[in-house]
């Protein structure tokens, strides 16, 4: 053990470094649920227009993550009802289809050095030319 104390401390070394990402992820996401419910709560009170009891943020820090929130706004009937219909406006498909066509045959770059490929070249070239 004291010929090879280089594994047991890079493992002890790996969990401490393990832990510390566990904590610091457990209290990010504490403090995204406590801002995610503060929102819920500011959105739900400008929407209606009524006063709701204070939400304790002690024990919303006691809640395990998973557990429901009293100010999560339920999805609305738009959103359940399925994909919104395709309108058929704006410019025909076969006019889009053209000009990428086009645009595809465009060449793709002039016979023109570059802007930034010049700046290149000089910063590279030898000082006195």
């Amino acid at each position: 053990m004291s010929d090879n104390w280089y594994a047991p401390a890079n493992l002890v070394i790996q969990l401490s470094f393990l832990i510390a990402g566990v904590w610091f992820a457990r209290n990010i996401l504490r403090t995204m649920r406590a801002s995610q419910e503060q929102l819920g709560a500011m959105l739900k009170l400008s929407s209606m227009g009524v006063t709701a009891e204070p939400h304790s943020s002690i024990g919303s820090a006691n809640q395990p993550l998973t557990a429901e929130s009293p100010y999560w706004l339920a999805p609305s009937e738009t959103e359940a009802a399925g994909l919104p219909q395709r309108i058929e406006s704006g410019p025909d498909r076969a006019v889009v289809l053209r000009k990428i066509a086009l645009w595809l045959q465009a060449p793709m770059s002039s016979s023109e050095t570059a802007p930034w490929r010049r700046i290149i070249n000089w910063l590279q070239a030898p000082a006195g030319s």
